[in-house]
């Protein structure tokens, strides 16, 4: 992703050392139109994270972004916007009104992640500005969001060759900073916060070097009647 962020100062570079090169020449093509600024853009991804909420569609300043509407749990990605103010609404699938509904202020080179959390009675935005960074040489990065409405706060480790804590009483729409630990397999345990309870594990994860990834908790630790997403334990890349 960071490589994405730089682009636009690798053109202007790249075409100074031309321009540089040949002046005896040319004088840098002074007869030839100049060449057009890159658009500023920023970085968008979005989630579904509304555990008895169904199939969402997303609207940018009014217009659907994907093909398709997003099911529950569903992690799009980042979305290249242009920058300036941004209307954002997540709303029924094929419908106008929005269940969300925000207004943010991209600027050049920003990423965001915007979760869909809580019931579908009490849905709410989770807007979180990004930090992105490629991980050292060797790391993988990890970051943690609580998105269960009823599950209590939790502790949350992974255990490989050595145990690496990642949260500690982390609450309902909390989210922890990009975490960077040694790249490899892991088991992550996430544990009622203070205890050795145990409310899920999500086995044998593999975190590739250079990458950064987000672990979601998301789901009902008490599913109501008919509602079969519990909770677990969702891990998905970011860059």
């Amino acid at each position: 992703m960071l490589h994405l962020f730089k682009r636009s100062l690798l053109n202007k570079v790249t075409l100074s050392l031309l321009c540089l090169a040949s002046v005896s020449l040319t004088g840098c093509m002074d007869n030839e139109p100049d060449m057009p600024e890159p658009t500023p853009v920023a970085y968008t991804s979005f989630y579904h994270g509304s555990p008895d909420a169904p199939a969402m569609d997303v609207q940018v300043n009014s217009q659907v972004v994907f093909n398709q509407s997003l099911p529950y749990s569903t992690y799009t990605g980042y979305v290249t916007l242009n920058t300036g103010s941004t209307n954002f609404k997540f709303t029924p699938s094929n419908a106008s009104n929005a269940y969300l509904d925000t207004t943010l202020n991209l600027k050049q080179g920003q990423a965001f992640s915007l979760f869909a959390i809580n019931t579908l009675d009490d849905m709410e935005l989770l807007v979180v500005q990004d930090s992105v960074k490629t991980p050292a040489d060797g790391k993988a990065a990890l970051r943690v969001v609580h998105l269960s409405p009823d599950a209590e706060a939790v502790d949350v480790v992974a255990i490989g060759d050595k145990e690496v804590p990642f949260s500690s009483d982390l609450a309902f729409k909390d989210i922890t900073l990009f975490h960077e630990f040694d790249a490899g397999r892991y088991d992550l345990e996430v544990k009622a916060a203070g205890s050795d309870e145990e409310l899920l594990t999500v086995p044998k994860a593999s975190f590739e070097a250079g990458r950064a990834y987000t672990l979601v908790i998301r789901g009902f630790a008490f599913p109501p009647s008919g509602n079969t997403n519990a909770l677990a334990g969702q891990i998905f890349r970011n860059y």
